[in-house]
This record gives structure tokens, sequence and C-alpha cells, in this order.
């Protein structure tokens, strides 16, 4: 099934431009251009009742579900969000589903015939897995789009790739980071502030894996001290847990998390584009919609360029106040073993 849903969202972007040039339907799109048999469904069944770029309809699309899951595998380690959702550390639950944790365990007891069984306590919290929405935007040349090469559209799909991963990652972190989360400052020497998050994350009963910024990253790789074969990038150990590395997280940040009490849910992609807006070209824009302020935009349609906004639903939450703590200020250096 990867191989036949593969390239279905790359098609399906590259539709929309052709079709928002040309005028033509979504339905004449896909007679004339060649492309996967999966992104041809999607776009006949995209009609009046509905439309791709909101992923909540698009859901629906059995097709584009698919194409969206393996699209999510895709990713790789560009997004811890998905890459530890998708090897089973994070517990995966359906959005819109009430979740919870067991905060005490049920005894289990051998008792000899006649005797009183125990019974223990078992107590649930939680709530209902909401979905909330990330949008990915990425302004490419149309040409670039357009071009049916395998290196144009080897270039569209990584570029597609990595702005999803990270607009999952913010969005998932903003939700899980709250002034609740366990939060400490960093004490300069690693091997303390390590302990300081086993301690108030570590229960013994869950899978613990590590999420560092790019920065916090980079340092543990550089530590040598033989607590694991970290990587600067993407998924890799240290201490013998799982490492994940987000560009999602502010600098000097590392997060442990329990994956046990944590369950989240990624669910299909929506897909739009736009050739006639004006963007503010920053990664930090100033102001909102609140508070209006002077900006300079870039013309699409004058600089010849396309954006492509790829939107999905999440769904993040912990069960219990020990399921993740943060150590910020974090500035190791290389470090040799003593």
């Amino acid at each position: 099934m990867q191989n036949e849903y593969a390239g279905t969202v790359l098609a399906l972007v590259r539709a929309l431009v052709v079709a928002s040039k040309s005028g033509e339907t979504l339905l004449e799109v896909a007679d004339r251009l060649p492309m996967p048999a999966s992104a041809a469904r999607i776009l006949r069944s995209a009609v009046g009742a509905g439309s791709i770029s909101d992923p909540a309809w698009a859901g629906q699309l059995a097709d584009l579900a698919a194409a969206s899951s393996i699209f999510m595998q895709q990713l790789g380690g560009r997004s811890a969000f998905a890459a530890l959702l998708d090897l089973g550390v994070i517990t995966k639950a359906p959005l819109r589903s009430r979740v919870g944790a067991i905060s005490e365990g049920a005894i289990g007891a051998v008792n000899a015939e006649g005797k009183a069984r125990p019974v223990s306590r078992m107590s649930l919290n939680g709530d209902a897995l909401l979905p909330q929405r990330a949008d990915a935007i990425v302004v490419l040349s149309r040409e670039v789009i357009e071009n049916s090469s395998a290196a144009s559209q080897a270039f569209v799909s990584r570029q597609l790739r990595r702005a999803v991963a990270k607009a999952l990652d913010v969005g998932f972190f903003d939700t899980l980071l709250t002034s609740a989360t366990p939060s400490f400052s960093s004490t300069g020497d690693h091997p303390t502030d390590l302990k300081i998050l086993l301690d108030a994350v570590n229960t013994g009963e869950g899978r613990l894996a590590w999420i560092a910024a790019t920065d916090v990253g980079n340092s543990i790789c550089l530590l040598m001290d033989g607590r694991g074969d970290a990587s600067p990038e993407g998924l890799s150990e240290f201490v013998g847990l799982t490492l994940a590395i987000s560009p999602g997280l502010p600098a000097g940040m590392l997060v442990l998390i329990d994956g046990d009490q944590v369950v989240a849910d990624i669910q299909s992609l929506g897909i739009d584009v736009a050739r006639h807006a004006a963007l503010e070209m920053n990664d930090a824009p100033v102001g909102d919609a609140g508070t209006p302020t002077a900006t300079a935009l870039t013309s699409l349609w004058q600089t010849n360029a396309v954006a492509i906004r790829l939107s999905s639903l999440f769904g993040a939450a912990t069960g219990t106040a020990d399921a993740l703590a943060i150590m910020t200020d974090i500035t190791w250096g290389s470090l040799a073993s003593g």
C-alpha cells in the first residue's frame, strides 16, 4: 500500500496548482495529467459538498486518509511528535475519544481456597482527545511545482515534509507544555540535570524518551561520555532511551516524556493552494489580527510563486502530572567523561 500512496500528496498539490492557473476543474485536471490512481480518485471525489482543503472533511476520503498516513511516515525524524507516535513510544488513541490513565493499578494475588480475595481501588482520570489543526505554509515558484521531473518532485516533496514536521511539533509542544508542566533550570552539569528529569518522570513502569531542541541535541552528541549513540538530528539514543531532535522546541530545552502517559494521534491532511495572496515572508511575523502592524508583504502573483497550505488534524493529552518534565537554559558544552 505504501508504494500506491507514496506520491499521492505531491500529485494533489501539483494538480491544484495547475487547476488554479488554467481554470480547469479538478476533474478535468485528473483526466489530463498523469498521476497515481489514488490521487485521481481523490480529485474526482472532491465535489461541492466539501473540499480537500478541510482536513476534517478530507479525512472521510479513504484514499486521502491512507495517503496522509504514508506522508506522515515519510516525515522520518523531522518531526519528533510523528516519529515517537509511529514508534509506539507515545500512546496512540483516536481523536474525539475520551482518554484516561490508571493512577492506581489493580492488585493481582494468588489465594488459597476459602480465603478472602483482596480488592484494589482503580481510579481513572482524563478528558476527550480533542482535535486541533496544525497549518504548514510553503511558498515555492510555480515552475518548480509544475515541473514533472524527478528532481523537481523530490525537491517539492522535501519542502512539504519539512514544513509539516515543524508545524506538528510546534502544535504538539504548545498543547502539552503548560504552566503546570514540571520545569527546571539547568544546573550546568549534565549528569545532575539528567538525574533531575529522570527523578521527575521515571516511575519504572512507562516508556521514556528524550526530546531536545536542536542546540541541545548538538551538545548531547558532543558529550563523549558513552551514554548512547546520540545524533544531532532525527532519532537516535541517549542513556539507553530514544532521543528525538525537534526544531519545534525553544533553544536550550530538553524534555523527558513517559509515552505511556501521553496519548495522541495525527489524522488526515487538508491541501490548499493560493496564487494571488500577499504574504509576510518572515518566520516570526509581527502583529496579529487584533493589532495590525505595518509590514512588507510579498505578492505571490508578482513573484510567480504559489503558496501551499497543508493542514493536519492532531490531538495530544497527558494522563498524569508526571507524564513529562522540561529542563531549560541548557548550555552544556563538549565534555569528556571523568
